[in-house]
């Protein structure tokens, strides 16, 4: 059985992938054509997750209501004014560790 030439078999190949259009790759080079095929998810998950609604978004729009706050929010403030009245609470600004290492190094 004669061998067929290889340039009568790479023509054939570029011929067959112009008929079926897909891309004429005689090197085997990665392409990255599977990924360009693949559709785009972006759009599927923004539809997926609803839009969330902020706080601070409805007060910009309504600013008659400064009493909406967060329960966590909340009660962070109910327990730094505790510890405040402790004397456990933040320092002031510039007060704090570093500012008396500073001043205890002159």
């Amino acid at each position: 059985m004669p061998s067929v030439p290889a340039k009568s078999l790479a023509a054939l190949n570029a011929l067959r992938c112009q008929v079926f259009g897909t891309t004429y790759n005689p090197n085997n080079v990665r392409t990255g054509a599977k990924y360009l095929k693949k559709a785009l998810v972006g759009d599927a998950m923004l539809k997926y997750y609803p839009p969330q609604v902020k706080l601070s978004s409805i007060r910009a729009v309504i600013p008659e209501m400064p009493s909406l706050m967060l329960p966590e929010e909340f009660q962070r403030l109910k327990d730094v004014d505790r510890k405040r009245m402790l004397g456990k609470g933040p320092p002031k600004k510039g007060e704090g560790r570093r500012a008396t290492m500073k001043g205890k190094k002159k």
